[in-house]
């Protein structure tokens, strides 16, 4: 009976424990869901009922981390040993079960039942609930004083993050009390809606505006009158006409002004932020590319996209082409990137091409290009880009030479053997010898060297050390051996520094007839012979090979660029006339006179006019009938240009209708005059430059008067 007693006493104090502990990690959520929503509401305003559901969220948590719910008999009884000596660290014998107990055990067990009627409930338990119950204390300090804190409206700054130029403070009409201006941006933006206080705004394409007006007197009538040929009502929202509204779309930029009651406002700025394409780079490869033989039939393909608020879609639109003449065939398909496309500003992908699976052999062409889609489904597409296949079939024809201008075709043969031999031998490689293979090799490589010598002689290059005026592969070459020695004996030699850099007419590679681009087309031609000599030197024909395909693709365009076509066209002659012919009248045949009518830029003369005017308002002169009507074109030409570009030109035009309309020119400001000069002055455009006969000075020239001596001693 007394363990009974004993168990439900521990018991009784775990219900304690945990109630008070949940009831505590309420008070906590409430208070620090308080405390951010105090500070949340600075830069935002957020209703308070979001306390609720924001403070048992973070009680939720805070129960789970603190593990409330695991509270069990076992922690009370080593609480109430901790907190009572008496009980002789054995409160836990109170929870065993009487039969499992031994006889010593069941006398302390006994001992420790009759000393918990004289336990207190240990404060302990309830430590968490004060500590919570004085943090509530505080977050309710903390609300009361940040409710003293004026919010900032982040709503406007974001509105002027978006240009920048700032927002000046609008001037509005004594009777309007409030304004509230609330913007929508589209969806394809991803923005969520703003709220400012002014008229000009800074708004993206396809923005929605709803104004809320508010005055201080009851009004008859409010319009807004956009870009001075719009008009819209606004509509009341009370019966005493002293709050309206009005929404519309904005998808250009201008200016609107406020009538309230036939009295007209200042201009107010709408200036239209525009959605931008998705700007493509392809990083790699290069716009036309060739894939010689021996190379992997792969391109890898590296594009960084770009866009203001988000891309959509990105994928390679490929179109392969194979065959010739009138056999061609095209395939087009559509090549997706790896990359998972989920509305980012910015992608960097990358795709590895594998030209073999979609079916290109040897002498195909790829055509591809990047097509992007942004969130507004803009379409951006890159420049189309090339990669062909070499054929080496087409290089081993001879249809090339036959026709056509041929400068050497021997030296074309004598390449195309090389390789023929070469492959030969690595067909022949397994049932030779290896001093067989060797040498008959080493013997392609002494043929590579006499072509190469030969084809440098195209380049004025006489001697075996010029042929192509140094090479970039020298490993592997005996006849180098020494050369740091020379280095070292011409360390120092200004004459041989001069001479690298020194302009001479008589170097050997500028005695040659070919155009410069030739030139270097030639010499890369025999950096890849000597590459090929190279290898086949060093006993590696299959190395070599590949370079002499490249050799001779090389020589091959030097032989079509040497060529000079000439297109052929049908002459087609106007029909005779069988009843006119040879009967020799000529009445009808006039001389052809070209007229010519050279009129006056009446626009920018008038914009000069008006710039004189400025400056005789200026000088304080009054302006006659005529002026006027000068400066009324004048305001309409700033009135178009203000809808197209508002930033520019709003405050010009508001400054010239002020002086259209008032009387007394004092109460323009010099620095208003001197916005209207520069806004015309942008508008002015740049003259072209009439002919004109050059005014020499009185002071002539040496040469000058060497001629003129000349013409007086001719008879």
């Amino acid at each position: 009976m007394m363990f009974k007693e004993g168990q439900k006493f521990i018991e009784l104090i775990r219900l304690r424990w945990l109630y008070s502990g949940l009831i505590a990690c309420l008070i906590f959520g409430l208070a620090m869901s308080l405390i951010l929503l105090s500070i949340w509401n600075i830069f935002s305003v957020l209703s308070y009922w979001f306390i609720a559901p924001l403070g048992v969220i973070i009680a939720f948590f805070t129960v789970k981390t603190l593990h409330i719910l695991k509270i069990n008999q076992k922690d009370v009884s080593r609480l109430l040993n901790q907190n009572n000596p008496q009980l002789e660290e054995s409160c836990f014998l109170v929870l065993r079960n009487e039969e499992t107990l031994n006889n010593l055990e069941k006398i302390q067990a006994q001992k420790v039942a009759n000393e918990l009627k004289t336990v207190k409930i240990p404060d302990l338990i309830y430590k968490r609930l004060k500590i919570s119950c004085i943090l509530l204390l505080l977050s309710v300090l903390v609300w009361i004083l940040m409710g003293q804190i004026k919010p900032i409206d982040l709503k406007i700054e974001a509105t002027s993050l978006l240009n920048t130029k700032s927002i000046v403070a609008d001037k509005i009409l004594p009777e309007i009390a409030t304004i509230e201006l609330r913007i929508t941006p589209p969806s394809y933006t991803k923005k969520g809606k703003r709220l400012q206080k002014q008229f000009t705004a800074f708004v993206e394409d396809g923005s929605l505006l709803d104004w809320v007006i508010e005055t201080n007197q009851s009004i008859k009538q409010i319009e807004f009158v956009f870009n001075d040929a719009e008009i819209y009502k606004l509509l009341p929202l009370n019966k005493n006409r002293t709050r309206w509204t009005f929404s519309k779309i904005i998808n250009k930029s201008g200016f609107y002004q406020v009538k309230l009651d036939g009295e007209l406002s200042d201009f107010y700025k709408l200036e239209l932020i525009k959605d931008e394409a998705v700007i493509i780079r392809v990083l790699s490869p290069k716009q036309y590319s060739f894939i010689d033989i021996g190379e992997p039939k792969r391109i890898n393909l590296q594009v960084q996209v770009t866009d203001d608020y988000g891309i959509e879609e990105v994928y390679i639109s490929a179109t392969s082409s194979s065959g010739k003449g009138e056999g061609v065939q095209f395939k087009e398909q559509i090549i997706r990137f790896n990359n998972k496309i989920s509305g980012a500003k910015e992608y960097k992908l990358q795709k590895e091409i594998d030209l073999s699976s979609l079916g290109m052999q040897a002498g195909d062409e790829l055509y591809f290009y990047i097509h992007a889609m942004d969130s507004r489904k803009q379409v951006s597409r890159s420049d189309v880009y090339q990669v062909s296949i070499q054929d080496t079939a087409s290089l081993m024809s001879m249809d090339g030479m036959l026709g056509g201008v041929n400068l050497v075709p021997e030296y074309f043969r004598s390449q195309r053997q090389i390789i023929i031999d070469t492959e030969k031998i690595l067909k022949e490689r397994k049932s030779i010898s290896e001093e067989e293979f060797k040498s008959r090799s080493n013997n392609l490589g002494i043929d590579q060297k006499l072509l190469r010598l030969r084809y440098g002689k195209f380049l004025g290059e006489e001697s075996e050390g010029e042929i192509g005026g140094g090479h970039d592969d020298h490993e592997g070459h005996d006849d180098h051996d020494g050369h740091d020695d020379e280095a070292g004996t011409d360390f120092g030699n200004a004459q041989k520094i001069m001479d690298s850099y020194a302009h001479k007419h008589d170097v050997a590679e500028d005695a040659t007839f070919f155009e410069p681009v030739l030139k270097a087309q030639l010499k890369a031609t025999l950096a890849e012979m000597w590459k090929s000599e190279l290898r086949l030197r060093t006993y590696k024909p299959e190395e070599a090979l590949p370079f002499a395909y490249k050799a001779l693709r090389l020589l091959k365009d030097l032989q079509q660029k040497s060529r000079a076509y000439v297109s052929k066209t049908a002459l087609k002659t106007a029909p005779i006339k069988e009843e006119k012919r040879l009967s020799g009248e000529l009445d009808k045949i006039t001389q052809s006179v070209a007229e010519r009518k050279i009129s006056k830029n009446d626009e920018q003369n008038s914009l000069k006019k008006t710039i004189a005017l400025i400056e005789k308002l200026r000088a304080g002169e009054t302006l006659n009938q005529q002026d006027r009507a000068i400066l009324q074109e004048a305001n309409q030409k700033i009135a178009t240009k203000a809808i197209s570009e508002p930033s520019n030109y709003l405050n010009a035009l508001q400054i010239i209708r002020k002086i259209v309309s008032t009387t007394n020119n004092l109460k323009i400001s010099t620095n208003e005059f001197t916005k209207v000069e520069t806004a015309l002055h942008k508008m002015i455009k740049e003259e072209s430059k009439s002919p004109q006969l050059i005014k020499k000075s009185k002071e002539t020239s040496l040469s000058s008067e060497y001629f003129k001596r000349l013409k007086q001693e001719q008879p």
